[in-house]
């Protein structure tokens, strides 16, 4: 098992027995402290031993809380701290961690296995349940080391995630694997049953406030602690920055943080091959350079680099993420430039690339959902007031008052029929589902009507925030196991200061009033980050589009992509699982890039790309060759 996870951990490795329980580590140092880890740690009186994929962002709360001194905090792997506050409370004590984490304790006096995972998911962690005996690790990798352990995809898995259903339950991607849950706990008793149960609760919500500007000071101050525990590292820091609100927002608050000590922050943003025709689109622009380099002009300490990844083609990693992320990819578009950063930060030297994935659940919410909310409660008055605002604003039409007041009591039939009605189009699951038909009627067969209709049920028609984060960040299963690749891969740690978990329970806790104001979107983001972000990305209503060239890059990559289907066709679970009669006619079909738009874009960048990362991880999980 050490042996298979070795490019997950190459600075380090360690071992402790004690005959019927075996614990072992491979370490990547990415912390200051890690030169100090010791892995596996054990209690001074032997009662436990831990091993960990752990940084903790609390370390001096922590300390103060288990009174341990700044000297000998100093001296200590956030591992040991993490064995000392096991210690001293046990469960009880996993709510005040605040990190990325997974981690295993063994209770030797009670013979007991714990398994912790922290919330939304960031470090991954799976389990395997055999005849009279247990085995977990950080990476399936490590299972599959052992000759007991199957090598097989679970199609069910596969099937919820390509039609990017909400996930729930602790299958993994491979059958016989399962994953410890985000935010949950796994223990297994020493009589050998197994018990999986959350750690982490939804915060309860906040008063309305009589004078904001306290939230938003307290909202800025977490944002600012969240950027700068993401930036302690052995080596320095790069971030993605793209013309949207949460990559600004990060990029512009890690500069300012890295100034004072005169450090500097390499920011990277896509850009489109220069040239090609970009997909159009009314409410999108496809070259979010402009921007980005306006954002990073403001500032003296970043060097910005805007990557093309000109000599880069659509899946021409597809072999090398299998290896180390041993998950499909959903979006082989984007796949292709965050590969490419990645490897353009690794040849700088840069070990932390900070990113933005969450933010748009934390710091950008637009507050929309308050809508419904003052109708359900029945506050009619200040349900008017909000929507006569937004109106005269330009915010939203007519249209949209009538979808985000009412949609969440919708079924999905019957907004279907009044998005007909509008002249407006749903994504459904047959725009853009790799499935066969008869896979994809059985899979929905015995699912309730309100969970059939694709895209719209992963937050988008949730009845408040907290169902929507419960929703969406237990999905993230697929980005955890890539970002765990691409360190492997490159040796950078991706970090999300927006999915610190002190972040999302403010995010949760705070009222309503507080995101959409007197007709103002994402009014708390425009008052914390008005001075960080230009009102040129800030008030900007359209989105950037990113991967806006990719009719172009399918069609450089037409024949190997064809040769990739062509291969899953020989491919048995391939063939039961995909429309391959269909998928694999498509690349001699792409579209013209100067008008490629629309349900051609679903049917090419979404259905056939997805198809397509399915078919080749089914094809190597057959092959046994991980």
């Amino acid at each position: 098992m050490q042996a298979a996870l070795a490019v997950y951990g190459p600075d380090r490795s360690g071992l402790w027995d004690d005959g019927d329980v075996a614990l072992g580590c491979r370490l990547k140092r990415l912390l200051p402290e890690d030169r100090l880890d010791r892995q596996p740690a054990t209690s001074a009186d032997g009662r436990f031993a831990l091993v960990a994929d752990v940084r903790l962002d609390n370390r001096p709360e922590l300390a103060a809380e288990l009174g341990i001194s700044a000297g000998r905090l100093a001296a200590m792997a956030d591992s040991a701290l993490l064995l000392a506050a096991w210690e001293a409370w046990g469960e009880a004590g996993i709510n005040r961690l605040y990190g990325d984490f997974a981690f295993a304790v063994w209770d030797g006096r009670a013979r007991r296995l714990s398994l912790v995972r922290d919330f939304p998911g960031m470090r991954p962690l799976f389990l395997h349940q055999g005849r009279g005996w247990i085995g977990f690790a950080s990476m399936a990798k490590g299972l599959h080391a052992l000759p007991d352990v199957p090598v097989a995809a679970d199609l069910e898995t596969l099937c919820h995630y390509l039609l990017v259903m909400p996930r729930a339950g602790t299958n993994s991607f491979f059958t016989g694997i399962q994953r410890v849950e985000p935010g949950h706990i796994t223990v297994v008793e020493a009589d050998g049953a197994v018990r999986s149960t959350p750690w982490w609760r939804p915060p309860g919500k906040l008063p309305e406030p009589a004078d904001p500007r306290e939230l938003v000071e307290t909202f800025r101050a977490t944002f600012d602690r969240a950027v700068a525990d993401r930036l302690r590292a052995v080596g320095p820091a790069a971030s993605t920055l793209s013309a949207g609100l949460d990559s600004s927002a990060v990029t512009a608050t890690a500069a300012e943080l890295l100034a004072p000590s005169g450090r500097r922050l390499t920011a990277y943003t896509h850009v489109p091959l220069p040239g090609v025709p970009l997909e159009q689109n009314p409410g999108r622009f496809g070259d979010e350079g402009p921007l980005a380099r306006l954002l990073a002009s403001r500032h003296p300490n970043i060097d910005h680099v805007e990557v093309d990844a000109a000599d880069r083609h659509i899946g021409d990693d597809l072999d090398r993420r299998f290896y180390y992320a041993e998950a499909p990819a959903l979006n082989l578009c984007n796949t292709l430039w965050i590969s490419e950063i990645t490897r353009q930060a690794a040849m700088r030297g840069q070990t932390v690339l900070l990113v933005g994935t969450a933010g748009n659940k934390t710091i950008s919410a637009d507050g929309l959902e308050r809508l419904n909310a003052l109708l359900y409660r029945g506050r009619l008055i200040a349900w008017a007031r909000e929507a006569v605002a937004l109106m005269r604003a330009g915010e939203i039409g007519i249209k949209g008052l009538g979808f985000w007041s009412l949609r969440p009591l919708m079924t999905g039939a019957l907004e279907e029929r009044l998005s007909s009605l509008f002249g407006r189009r749903n994504l459904s699951l047959r725009d853009y589902s790799p499935l066969r038909p008869d896979r994809l009627a059985r899979f929905l067969e015995d699912r309730p009507p309100e969970a059939r209709g694709g895209n719209r049920v992963v937050g988008r028609n949730a009845l408040d925030r907290v169902h929507q984060t419960l929703l969406v960040f237990p999905q993230q299963e697929a980005v955890t196991l890539s970002r765990k690749g691409m360190l492997a891969s490159h040796g950078v740690d991706h970090r999300d200061p927006t999915a610190d978990r002190r972040l999302i329970e403010l995010s949760l806790a705070l009222p309503d009033s507080l995101l959409l104001r007197n007709g103002q979107k994402k009014w708390l983001y425009h008052q914390v980050f008005a001075d960080r972000v230009p009102p040129e990305i800030r008030l900007n209503r359209r989105k950037g589009l990113t991967g806006a060239d990719w009719a172009e890059r399918l069609l450089r990559a037409q024949a190997s992509l064809q040769g990739e289907l062509d291969r899953g066709a020989a491919c048995a679970n391939a063939r039961d699982l995909l429309d391959l009669d269909v998928l694999t006619t498509l690349p001699a079909s792409l579209p013209d890039p100067a008008t490629a738009r629309g349900p051609v874009m679903h049917t090419y960048r979404l259905r056939m790309l997805r198809g397509l990362s399915a078919a080749h991880f089914l094809r190597r999980v057959d092959g046994g060759n991980l």
